[in-house]
Order: structure tokens, then C-alpha cells, then sequence
């Protein structure tokens, strides 16, 4: 049994993934909402953890870390999947992005010789999309998203490649959840593509890579999404280790 954390792991894309893990993995799931964190471990049953907390808070990402660290003392999956549609720039760079890398970092030490994986977006959208630092409309914020995960994915991937720990993204498909009005009316509820970038063993050594929602890798420009450029965009919005 692997060790598995989901980050929004209590709804929408991360839920769809625990269930799939849940029955032969041990999870934890993290989340905001505690009466809804405290149901989906029910559902999920014993092998289920909540942990209740904001990732965008330091104290809360510490605090979740060390409560990890007392459940497992090691993490063999780590699962980005929190995640808003943000109404403005602040939002999305302290919970759509630096999250991510604040958790990912601070499980960086029970992390060793696993997988972090970040849900993404649309292929042709990140294939396709300029990286652009401006979020001044709802379209640029979307963009800037899109285009920040992917750079985020090439640069964890290099700062954990010590750690054997390979670090990927994937579109997990126009899934149901609650996160734009359009996504509330999807029928689709699995995310089958998650167990199979978490546990597969053939992808035991991909690293920096992206994946669509049928698993197939999905080919970067390596001009646009290389460790310079990741560098070069992030250094204005993470501290780095």
C-alpha cells in the first residue's frame, strides 16, 4: 500500500481521484471546508485521513505537514489538486500557485523516491498560450494559470530530482466539480488518470512531463517551458529553497 496525499482531496478532481486510490492505498485528503472534509472521509472509509487546513497559510501548511509526518513519517504520492477559479491576481498566485510549491517543499523530506503530481489544464491551451505575466482579465488569469503550473511542474522537477522524486502534470479531463458554474453541470466523475500517473510503475523515472486525461504525454515546447524559463517567470512569486 502506497501512501498517498490529495491536496483538495474532500471535492470535485481530487475526491474522483481518492476514491480510485482509497481501496488499496492509504489517503490523506486535505481541505478547507471541515464538514465536508469530515463526510468524505466517511464515504472514503478507514483508509481515509482529513486533514483540515489552508494551504495558502503558512501555519497551516506547516501544521498539516507535521500531522503527516506523524500518520506515515514518509509520503509516496503527493496530488496538487486545490485549486480556485480566482476573481483577481492575488488569489491566484497565493492559492492556485505558491501553495503548490510551499507543500510541495515542505513534504520535500518525506517525499523521497515518490511522485508529485499537479493538475492541470487543456492540452492545446498549454501548448498554444504565450506566457504572459498579466491577470488583468478573467481570459489573462486563466492563461497565466495554465502556462505557471507547467513551469512550476519543469522547476520542482529539477529542485526534487535529488530526491528521486519525479514531478509531473496532467489534464485530468472536464470533470464535475464545483469550481466555474460550466463545471457544476458535467456528468463525467472519474479521474481514472490519476491512479495511473500515481501508481504505474513504467512512469517510475518520467520527470518534468505533461499528460493529457488518457495518460498520453503530451509534447512541450522546450523553448517556452525549460528550467530557464521557469526560473526566470517564478522567481517574482515563490521564494526558492
Amino acid at each position: 500500500m502506497k501512501n498517498i496525499v490529495i491536496t483538495g482531496g474532500t471535492s470535485g478532481v481530487g475526491y474522483a481521484i481518492a476514491k480510485d486510490l482509497v481501496q488499496d492505498n492509504n489517503v490523506i485528503i486535505i481541505g478547507r471546508d471541515h464538514r465536508r472534509g469530515q463526510a468524505a472521509q466517511n464515504i472514503l472509509g478507514n483508509h481515509a485521513h482529513f486533514l483540515a487546513g489552508d494551504l495558502s497559510i503558512e501555519d497551516d501548511c506547516q501544521n498539516i505537514k507535521e500531522s503527516i509526518e506523524q500518520l506515515w513519517g514518509k509520503v509516496d504520492v503527493l496530488i496538487n489538486s486545490a485549486g480556485i477559479w480566482p476573481k483577481n491576481t492575488a488569489e491566484n498566485i497565493s492559492i492556485n500557485l505558491r501553495a503548490h510549491y510551499a507543500f510541495t517543499m515542505a513534504l520535500s523530506s518525506l517525499l523521497r523516491h515518490g511522485r508529485v503530481l499537479i493538475v492541470s489544464g487543456n492540452p492545446r491551451a498549454i501548448q498554444n498560450l504565450p506566457i504572459c505575466e498579466q491577470q488583468g482579465t478573467t481570459m489573462q488569469r486563466a492563461s497565466w494559470l495554465l502556462t505557471h503550473k507547467t513551469l512550476l511542474t519543469i522547476l520542482l522537477s529539477k529542485i526534487l530530482a535529488n530526491n528521486d522524486t519525479t514531478v509531473n502534470s496532467f489534464f485530468p479531463g472536464d470533470i464535475q466539480s464545483n469550481l466555474m458554474p460550466y463545471t457544476q453541470q458535467l456528468m463525467q466523475k472519474t479521474v481514472p488518470v490519476g491512479r495511473f500517473l500515481a501508481l504505474d510503475e513504467s512512469l517510475v523515472h518520467v520527470t518534468g512531463q505533461f499528460f493529457d486525461n488518457r495518460g498520453q504525454l503530451v509534447p512541450l515546447n522546450s523553448n517556452k517551458y525549460s528550467i530557464e524559463e521557469a526560473q526566470n517567470h517564478l522567481t517574482n512569486y515563490l521564494k526558492f529553497h
